[in-house]
């Protein structure tokens, strides 16, 4: 080697020591501010329960004819109503119960369901159940079904060397029902009595289209069940210009088209963009297509709990209100109930109901399904909805939002590297 040649550069081991009890330091104040913000939130909740009112404001929807088809749409944003028309549905099957849940709780909403099922075994109906192991009952099991219920858990954790992967995390969030191929629901209510208190959205859907949930179904059952499962063969006769379209994410084959569902209606807005989520944590080109929406004079609106289930969700959506509201879109806090739904309708013709929030997970983790609809009708119901949650809401103004507490601005800075795990 030449005498003349650049020396290697050596590497400060002080310097990586001290950025190494940066780092360790850092991790540890983070996680001291998160469970700060969890307990607080807890005890909030335990708190305000005793003044909970009732009921939150709400109302029936009559079904309707999506235009230009033969499909039709009931919403639902009651869970009691929800459960009787799921139960009604199941026993009038004649052929095939296909039925997907993300939480299935033992208790009287999870054993109607249950119930049903069986009454329909016994007609003789094929019937097919799928629910995710990590976030139900333990008490859920194959001996919970019915004999005759084919019935599969996603994805059980196993004790051992391979509790840790990473994959273990994507969950199968969706909520899916379809009767003989002619009737699904699709939307956010899990089955349990809590959730049936929830203010959430679902979505019935009869005609033609319900053939697409059947297929997304199959094809879910196909590829996430033991070999020896029941094979579903792919759906024929579905429509090539459908005018209810069935979005899926799938990481396991890393497909996330309702990511790009929302991105491509937003581009398109020209009168407005009303997004109902539970969870607000999109990323950085998500939250850029609603602020220069607003930017270019859409009415943007987003509406999602004041208090989730999940704290350190709410306070990083917290983190993102003063872009938004900087950009002249309006957010709007949910009182006193967990928002739990996940619709948004945009402009006068378009709307989506589905399993999936406006957070990392559901955008880039967890397997979900969205119908996009296509109907002035279904979106003009949708707007009546989101106009009957506003009287239930405070909206946050950008001049009073800047002057919240200075440890509330401090804790949404430290959480905001969590931001990619919510």
């Amino acid at each position: 080697m030449s005498d003349d040649a650049p020396a290697t550069p050596v590497i400060d081991l002080a310097l990586r020591r001290r950025l190494v009890k940066l780092g360790i330091a850092f991790v540890i104040i983070q996680s001291i501010v998160a469970a700060i913000v969890v307990i607080r939130a807890r005890f909030n909740e335990r708190r305000l329960e005793s003044n909970r009112p009732a009921t939150y404001p709400s109302r029936s929807f009559e079904p309707v004819l999506v235009e230009q088809s033969d499909d039709e749409v009931r919403l639902y944003m009651r869970g009691d109503d929800l459960l009787h028309d799921i139960v009604d549905a199941i026993d009038a099957a004649e052929h095939e119960v296909l039925f997907e849940t993300y939480i299935w709780i033992d208790d009287a909403a999870g054993r109607a369901v249950r119930d049903a099922l069986g009454r329909a075994v016994e007609r003789g109906v094929r019937t097919l159940v799928l629910w995710d192991w990590l976030q139900s009952d333990r008490s859920i099991d194959e001996s919970f079904f019915p004999r005759g219920v084919e019935v599969h858990a996603f994805k059980r954790v196993k004790a051992g060397p391979g509790v840790l992967r990473p994959s273990n995390m994507l969950r199968d969030h969706r909520k899916v029902l379809v009767v003989d191929q002619r009737i699904a629901f699709v939307g956010g209510y899990n089955i349990g009595m809590m959730f049936l208190q929830w203010r959430d959205t679902h979505l019935r859907l009869e005609g033609r289209a319900a053939r697409e949930v059947a297929n997304a179904f199959g094809d879910f059952w196909n590829h996430h069940t033991p070999p020896t499962a029941t094979m579903l063969p792919n759906v024929t006769d579905r429509p090539w210009d459908p005018h209810v379209v069935v979005h899926r994410n799938d990481p396991s084959l890393a497909i996330f088209p309702i990511r790009g569902m929302y991105l491509e209606a937003i581009d398109r807005a020209e009168q407005r963009v009303w997004i109902t989520t539970a969870y607000f944590v999109p990323d950085r080109a998500f939250r850029t297509a609603l602020a220069e929406a607003a930017r270019r004079g859409v009415d943007v609106r987003v509406l999602l709990p004041a208090r989730s289930n999940h704290p350190l969700t709410d306070q990083l959506a917290h983190g993102m209100f003063e872009e938004l509201l900087a950009s002249g879109a309006r957010v709007f806090l949910y009182r006193d109930f967990m928002l739990h739904a996940k619709t948004a309708v945009i402009d006068s013709g378009w709307s989506t109901v589905g399993t999936a929030n406006l957070d990392r997970w559901s955008m880039l983790g967890n397997h979900e399904i969205n119908l996009e609809v296509r109907s002035p009708r279904v979106a003009d119901q949708l707007a009546t909805m989101f106009e009957l949650d506003l009287t239930n809401c405070d909206e946050i103004h950008l001049d009073g939002w800047r002057r919240r507490p200075l440890h509330w601005r401090a804790s949404e800075r430290v959480l905001r590297s969590l931001a990619p795990l919510m």
